[in-house]
């Protein structure tokens, strides 16, 4: 006769053969190809499956008996675990993320956003990671089978910032603190640092500049003095939070008093 310290387990699976009765030598078919001796005796299955095992013992005399166990080890699959997750790239505009399980041999699921929020059992969750641009989160699926075994995967989503901007095409420098200059509205993904406004009269002549994107056109030329109403040309150039990507735009704005 002989026993196991443990019967069934997840690939690869390691248990310890021995006999409960004494014997001069042991040889064991462990039922996946491999034999062994001696006793106590370790043995590894790396692929799942049913396996027999048969123990063959040899007394001092040079008797010989066997014993044979018929589906005594069972080996499961270890969970694999793995997800997609959709839109592959996400900004502030719209934080929701949606994870697709696809891991294999798994029966519960624990899911670490690395956001600070709980931990979410569901399958298939959908997530909203906080508002905040061009910030990088580890997202952690943990796989468990019902015979206890665990896998691990990570994957890092990043949450961009986004870039909107408004550029009027008039304003009334008349002094009543309604509309009185001229800049580009930035409300995301301006790189302060990197910017530069030119305003040009239709000669080519350069009336303002600024590196400035708070600082506007206030409608008068270098010297103070006033411009005459009429449309001028604006350039912009400028980058963005989200990468080294330079921008250049221009167009043109109408001074009207």
């Amino acid at each position: 006769d002989f026993s196991a310290t443990e019967t069934k387990g997840c690939n690869p699976f390691t248990t310890e053969f021995f006999t409960i009765i004494p014997g001069a030598t042991f040889s064991w078919n462990f039922g996946d190809g491999a034999s062994g001796g001696g006793s106590p005796v370790l043995h590894t299955y790396e692929s799942a499956g049913t396996f027999d095992v048969i123990l063959t013992v040899v007394d001092a005399n040079g008797c010989t008996n066997d014993a044979t166990k018929p589906s005594f080890i069972e080996v499961v699959e270890t969970p694999v675990a793995s997800f997609i997750y959709s839109p592959g790239t996400s900004n502030i505009t719209d934080t929701r993320v949606e994870f697709t399980n696809t891991s294999m041999y798994g029966t519960s699921f624990e899911w670490n956003f690395g956001d600070g929020s709980s931990v979410v059992t569901d399958e298939h969750p959908i997530h909203e990671f906080p508002i905040v641009g061009n910030i990088s989160y580890s997202v952690t699926l943990t796989v468990e089978s019902d015979f206890g075994c665990t896998d691990q995967t990570t994957q890092i989503i990043t949450v961009e910032d986004a870039l909107f901007f408004f550029i009027p095409n008039a304003f009334t420098p008349d002094g009543d603190s309604f509309n009185d200059s001229f800049r580009p509205i930035f409300d995301l993904g301006l790189d302060i640092y990197d910017y530069h406004l030119v305003i040009y009269n239709r000669w080519g002549e350069v009336m303002f500049e600024s590196y400035n994107d708070a600082y506007g056109w206030d409608g008068t030329y270098r010297n103070g003095a006033i411009v005459p109403d009429g449309v001028y040309t604006w350039a912009i150039e400028f980058g963005e939070t989200m990468s080294d990507k330079k921008h250049e735009v221009s167009g043109h704005v109408t001074v009207l008093r």
